[in-house]
């Protein structure tokens, strides 16, 4: 029979800066030297290739043995969200996953798509699928889940109070160094590797994720996005809208073809994502 292993560490990387940093951070710090630790990433099928490039450097320069995921999802009901093990070639580029957990969700008494009032995608594209694999991997709640806050996600997301009382989890960035790591912070420890992320935070993870403001949806959509199409498909066949003000996706692709003026009324505030888990 194998030793129990008391110190286990679930470090999910989310595919941008902080959580990266955190990795690495982790990787390498002596604090951590006695964990035994998994490193994964779960993929929704909506990252931008430069946030899989990403991925890939982290892999190649860091030697990170990271695991990545995806959810798997039944019609069946009473059978719920399990995950598969795929790689940089087998892995979903075209949304297969979210929509696959879309109807996952829809086989029941719910029916709509994600949204402001019912936010339930990252619970099921994240979430649990990654709680399965590290109940696999080390026994059932039996780790600790590193998380990648930052300076900028206190207080609205956590506070030092909260982190004390916190059994669970750990914030490596804001309680392993001298003072929280900020974005800033970020920036000059990246210049300093062999790689970055070439791409800004605001077209990070879902491309055209409900949590981004109106202004950052348009700002995707004018970037360029796979996902214009998809999500049309999905308001026709859950007869159901995603976005802030009820707007649907050809709402937003009008307003990103226009100036921006004060008169448009967009909101500005991106949501706090919790895709990071």
């Amino acid at each position: 029979m194998s030793k129990k292993i008391d110190k286990n560490l679930m470090v999910t990387i989310s595919g941008g800066r902080s959580s990266a940093m955190m990795a690495r951070h982790i990787q390498t710090s002596e604090k951590y030297k006695d964990y035994e630790k998994a490193y994964v990433f779960c993929n929704t099928g909506q990252e931008r290739p430069e946030t899989i490039q990403f991925l890939k450097d982290i892999v190649k320069h860091w030697e990170i043995p990271l695991i990545i995921i995806e959810g798997v999802y039944s019609l069946e009901m009473g059978v719920g969200v399990s995950y598969k093990i795929v790689d940089f070639d087998t892995m979903s580029m075209n949304s297969e996953p979210f929509e696959q957990m879309i109807a996952h969700k829809n086989k029941g008494v719910f029916s709509g798509l994600p949204n402001p009032g019912a936010p339930y995608c990252s619970e099921n594209l994240k979430t649990m699928p990654a709680k399965k694999l590290f109940d696999d991997l080390f026994g059932v709640n039996n780790y600790y889940k590193a998380i990648g806050y930052r300076l900028e996600d206190m207080p609205k997301r956590i506070t030092f109070a909260e982190i004390k009382e916190d059994k669970q989890r750990i914030f490596p960035l804001l309680t392993d160094f001298e003072k929280p790591i900020s974005q800033l912070d970020l920036t000059y420890w990246f210049r300093k590797q062999s790689f970055k992320l070439e791409l800004h935070g605001k077209y990070g993870n879902c491309e055209l994720c409900w949590k981004k403001s109106e202004k950052t949806l348009i700002d995707n959509i004018r970037y360029g996005t796979r996902v214009i199409d998809w999500t049309k498909k999905m308001e026709n066949k859950y007869n159901s809208l995603m976005y802030r003000g009820n707007k649907s996706i050809d709402e937003l692709v009008e307003l990103a073809s226009k100036p921006y003026t004060m008169e448009l009324g967009l909101t500005t505030e991106d949501d706090a994502c919790i895709c990071s888990f």
